[in-house]
């Protein structure tokens, strides 16, 4: 009776996640026909639930519901490393201005190629053999290939989810880095969505690696009755409703100043930054422009300005976007997002004190979009919140 309803769960599962997958699919499919390039966030979540769906249709069709064809037995497996690889192509084109392929992603190919290596000794076999329906007339030096490759998979696979978790975690985190280089306002920019579903996808998997070799040395799955429920559908739907719905959040224009991404480690003192080699700016240009940009931003308090960002700031001061940015890192040393942070904390302490208009009024009036945003922000220049500032600094 148990094992029935164990089954039942696992069954609900697969046919749930497979009819969440689809759904997501279709509306990928409808967004590509209607959206601009570029498409490629599109793509990676029409591989990756694609992916998602040939892993459910092989779980019903090899089960005692259903007899799918033998000879398309373990073949699934191949491209199992294809939801890490979309995954891959799903952050990088969120965080990228331009995002497009270039020839050395013909390296992703690999996990593919390494995995059908380690499978070929199983492959090989007669589908009925493979099925366990007959017994399989191997030697034993192929038998030692196959239990070879079957460990050799699982490797792969593990080294699969290391490597390509980690190139997602890093753009996430370069990202992060990058939205303050353009934007003053990150809400919406800065993907900490993604971060989560990033690492549920990684422990889901890690979950499932380590319920199979459980299972291989003899022990019950943890992953039965409605756990196997929840574990089959909780990601086609959460991660569904974003991929259905994200836009990468850089501009086209961001692409002169982000063309070449910085390292995590800071540049030696009076070293430029690799995406200023070719600038062509002298220290005594840098020194005039950071003057012009004093002078303009006091003048005309842009800092008001809710959607100010690197763009319409450099045409207000008449120089290109990786000209002020330049300025800003290696004259200022300090990100776009902070310096109109500071002027926008500069103009909140003087009307905290000599007006008397509310904390959230002086927060929208000095280009902050949110209250909670402001409140962070002036703690973090000032180490006090507004209210305290005014108590302290009021006459």
């Amino acid at each position: 009776m148990e094992i029935r309803e164990n089954l039942y769960w696992e069954h609900l599962g697969v046919a749930g996640a497979l009819a969440v997958s689809a759904f997501v699919l279709l509306g990928l499919l409808l967004r590509l026909r209607d959206s601009d390039p570029p498409r490629m966030h599109i793509w990676a979540m029409i591989a990756f639930f694609s992916v998602n769906i040939c892993d459910g249709l092989n779980s019903f069709a090899y089960s005692d519901v259903f007899e799918g064809p033998a000879a398309l037995y373990r073949w699934n497996d191949v491209v199992i490393p294809g939801s890490m690889v979309a995954l891959y192509f799903y952050v990088r084109a969120l965080t990228s201005a331009t995002p497009r392929l270039i020839q050395a992603d013909l390296v992703h190919i690999l996990p593919f190629l390494a995995g059908f290596v380690c499978l070929v000794p199983t492959l090989i076999l007669p589908g009925d053999a493979r099925l366990g329906l007959v017994g399989a007339d191997v030697t034993e030096r192929h038998r030692a290939f196959i239990d070879t490759g079957e460990t050799a998979f699982w490797i792969v696979w593990v080294t699969t989810l290391a490597v390509y978790g980690t190139l997602c975690i890093r753009r996430l985190i370069q990202h992060k880095r990058n939205i303050k280089d353009v934007f003053s306002d990150l809400d919406g920019k800065t993907l900490r969505w993604l971060d989560f579903f990033v690492a549920t996808i990684l422990i889901i998997a890690l979950i499932a690696i380590v319920d199979e070799v459980r299972q291989l040395m003899g022990f019950l799955s943890f992953r039965d009755g409605i756990w196997s429920l929840l574990f089959d559908v909780i990601l086609p739907v959460s991660f569904g409703i974003f991929a259905l719905r994200t836009n990468p959040p850089l501009p086209d224009w961001t692409k002169q100043v982000l063309a070449v991404e910085v390292t995590p480690e800071a540049p030696a003192p009076g070293a430029p930054l690799s995406r200023y080699a070719r600038s062509g700016l002298q220290p005594e240009d840098i020194d005039r422009l950071a003057g012009r940009l004093e002078r303009r931003m006091a003048d005309g308090q842009l800092w008001r300005d809710h959607d100010l960002n690197l763009r319409s700031l450099a045409s207000a001061n008449s120089i290109s976007p990786i000209h002020l940015s330049e300025v800003l890192n290696t004259k200022l040393g300090m990100s776009f997002y902070d310096y109109v942070n500071q002027c926008r904390i500069r103009d909140a302490c003087e009307l905290l004190i000599h007006t008397d208009a509310s904390i959230i009024e002086i927060s929208e009036t000095v280009g902050f979009n949110a209250k909670s945003t402001f409140n962070t922000s002036f703690k973090k220049v000032t180490n006090q919140t507004p209210s305290q500032w005014r108590t302290t600094h009021r006459p």
